[in-house]
């Protein structure tokens, strides 16, 4: 059974995944935990035992089966029996005591090659359910770097809210002392005080957004829920995922189209099994018995046998209302279905990948153009304060720079965190996202 672990090196970065802060968790640690621990990937586990544990000779039939039986009997009987002379016969307490013990054995030598064809499809379903698995595990990873990078985003934005706060405040402290002096008016203080409000509520609005971020992934990790943590507050991504690396893995590693590849390869096998009962089957059997009597009654005391049988078993098929040819040609058509399927699943896949690709590089330019846009932002917002605290500029204005700020904060945050999504997606359906590694 193969150990199915983190390809770390196209998560995260090694100065990302530093650990040593108490309550800090760590993306390494978020996704170690939840594959111990999803319940998704628990299940999907236990159902690779299973395939594996089927894929035995004895469930491909290539095994004989052997039956022990045994027995006892006992029979008390009274005969009364009057002949046509009316000669009259009592036979009281006849007592029968029987007892046998034997094994029988059945071993099937030929059934038309279906015991080796139902071996190789037994190894193909675990191979079917070894990928399903892998499926599962990639989903739930995906899953859990997604949810764990929505908590960064939201945990990074509450601290913008609190930066404006911290401005309002400022602002709101700057225009009280003008009231006191005289120099503003009550209006302007009162929407200073108005603004601060608004902004601490919208704190606390986010405060709550991000404590349920926490809940949701903590339930993929299945952790308590009173648990607390904190996480990063950085967004990193790899260099440049080069689409043509992408293409080339999709085809290969890929655990959509390797199910539908299994499946196709499944589907051929029933087709060729369909094809063994039309062949002589040949069975082998044989059976030993022993079987003691013993009676109180008749010229017999003892009766007592015992020996073996065998022999062989042969069955042609000659006619059966063309069952098996239909059967056979349903077979050839559901694995030309499965082909199908499979060719269906490389064009989706592959339209996919394009796409997905195409939005990744969109987000980075995002990325780019929007971290550029915020230090532009920034800067206006603290030349603007200056101006306002000398009185060149109105609180108005001030308030509407302060909200192109938040603004252009929420607008990089979003185009980081749409950026790893895509990042993520792509890993994911290249099959870069886990990697196999035999176990040692």
């Amino acid at each position: 059974m193969k150990k199915i672990v983190l390809n770390i090196g196209f998560l995260l970065c090694m100065s990302f995944m530093a650990k040593g802060q108490a309550g800090s968790l760590s993306l390494e640690e978020a996704i170690s935990i939840g594959l111990k621990n999803n319940f998704s990937i628990q299940i999907a586990n236990n159902d690779s035992k299973i395939a594996e544990n089927n894929n035995t000779l004895g469930n491909a039939g290539f095994l004989p089966s052997l039956n022990l039986n045994s027995g006892a009997k006992k029979s008390i009987t009274s005969t009364n029996t009057e002949d046509m002379l009316g000669v009259k016969t009592e036979s009281p307490n006849q007592q029968t005591s029987n007892y046998n013990l034997g094994a029988s054995l059945d071993w099937t030598l030929f059934n038309g090659f279906g015991m080796f064809i139902k071996k190789e499809r037994l190894g193909s379903l675990q191979m079917l359910q070894q990928t399903a698995t892998r499926a599962t595990i990639e989903n739930t990873v995906s899953e859990i770097v997604i949810s764990y990078f929505a908590v960064v985003q939201l945990k990074n934005l509450l601290q913008v809210l609190q930066n404006a706060i911290d401005f309002s405040n400022s602002r709101y402290e700057l225009t009280r002392k003008k009231l006191q002096i005289g120099s503003t008016s009550e209006l302007a203080f009162l929407k200073s005080s108005t603004d601060l409000n608004a902004d601490s509520a919208a704190f606390l609005r986010q405060k709550v957004a991000l404590n349920n971020a926490k809940a949701k992934l903590k339930a993929m990790l299945v952790m308590e829920t009173a648990a607390d943590f904190d996480v990063s507050s950085t967004i990193q991504f790899n260099q440049l995922l080069d689409y043509a690396n992408l293409k080339d893995a999709l085809f290969s590693s890929n655990s959509q189209i390797n199910l539908a590849k299994q499946s196709f390869d499944i589907a051929l096998l029933d087709y060729r099994l369909t094809h063994a009962p039309k062949y002589p089957q040949v069975a082998f059997f044989t059976d030993y018995a022993y079987n003691y009597s013993k009676y109180n009654w008749g010229s017999t005391a003892i009766n007592q046998n015992s020996g073996p049988v065998f022999g062989l078993n042969l069955s042609i098929p000659v006619f059966d209302g063309f069952n098996k040819s239909r059967v056979s040609t349903n077979a050839r058509i559901e694995a030309e279905s499965n082909k199908l399927s499979y060719q269906q699943v490389l064009v989706n896949m592959e339209s996919t990948l394009w796409q997905i690709y195409n939005e990744y590089r969109n987000d980075l330019k995002l990325v780019t153009l929007e971290t550029a846009n915020l230090e532009v932002a920034r800067h206006t917002a603290k030349i603007s304060f200056e101006k306002f605290r000398i009185g060149e500029m109105s609180d108005y204005e001030l308030r509407q720079i302060q909200l192109s700020e938040l603004e252009a904060e929420n607008s990089l945050l979003t185009a980081q965190f749409q950026a790893k999504k895509s990042e993520t997606e792509l890993l994911r359906l290249s099959g870069k996202l886990i990697e196999d590694k035999k176990s040692k």
